[in-house]
């Protein structure tokens, strides 16, 4: 992310969605409502940018900064919701924060350790899907297979675009259409146990433990998992991490992933009164 100057409040906000005035006055109100917020944010494409090497994925120092931050507010909660597995995301970002891993099948929070019962009946075949795929795709020269707790990643970044629907096909052979499914995101395929579960239904669990409303809620992601989030977390207010024009969504807001530091900046700044006059913030 380039250091440059702030931009105004407006300009973060993609006109493709909604107006950033009415975003930041809208998390003003929810959190005069309330006097808490939520922030729920992915990882891979939010808070880093996208490697072609995940391994390589690591959180700048303005993000890190600027979320940092909002961990010292005490009107504010964070939550990490990624892909990746709980240890991997929580290395990467080093806060004491909430973490979601695999895609909300695992989430750890500073007094609590949840794992969906379904996830954890399905962990053991994981790997043998794995060593599967790797045989079945041996060939396909930039295929990189990912295990993780309970769900796995085929990533194709490196993989030639004309090969791309053949290892679609050899994945698809190698997994259990009834145990498990396969779900396309930003070219990677996601192997996840076929159970009615995901980042929306993390958002919400986290949320109904501690007592508190969708409306209190400020998603932020940038792939077809996040949309579980926007299109489940009908309430929040929730923002896309948008990469193309093209990008279809169902967050009001959408910003561009440069931008994403000064959004959690912009955020603390609702959070201490400097954006907008909340009241009764007491």
């Amino acid at each position: 992310m380039n250091p440059t100057a702030k931009k105004e409040p407006a300009a973060l906000f993609s006109p493709d969605c909604g107006q950033a005035p009415e975003a930041w006055q809208q998390i003003c109100e929810a959190l005069a409502r309330s006097g808490h917020l939520f922030l729920f944010a992915d990882f891979d494409g939010t808070l880093a940018e996208i490697t072609t090497v995940p391994a390589d994925a690591a959180i700048d120092i303005r993000t890190l900064e600027a979320l940092k931050q909002l961990t010292t507010e005490r009107r504010v909660t964070v939550a990490i919701l990624s892909g990746r597995s709980v240890p991997d995301v929580a290395d990467r970002v080093g806060l004491p924060v909430i973490y979601g891993g695999d895609h909300g099948f695992e989430i750890h929070g500073p007094d609590f350790h949840f794992v969906l019962p379904q996830a954890e009946a399905a962990r053991h075949e994981i790997p043998a899907i794995c060593n599967v795929i790797r045989q079945n795709t041996a060939d396909v020269p930039g295929t990189l297979v990912e295990l993780k707790r309970y769900t796995a990643s085929v990533h194709y970044r490196q993989v030639r675009a004309d090969l791309v629907p053949e290892l679609s096909l050899r994945i698809r052979s190698s997994v259990d259409p009834v145990q498990f499914e396969i779900r396309d995101g930003e070219c990677v395929f996601e192997i996840r146990p076929r159970v009615d579960w995901g980042k929306g239904e993390a958002v919400k669990w986290i949320l109904g433990r501690y007592h508190a409303t969708e409306q209190q809620a400020v998603c932020v992601g940038d792939d077809e998992t996040d949309e579980d989030m926007f299109r489940s977390a009908t309430g929040a207010i929730n923002v896309r991490v948008k990469r193309t024009a093209q990008t279809r969504t169902s967050a009001q807001y959408c910003i561009e992933q440069r931008d994403v530091a000064e959004f959690l900046e912009g955020l603390r700044d609702v959070v201490e009164g400097v954006t907008c006059a909340c009241p009764s913030l007491g």
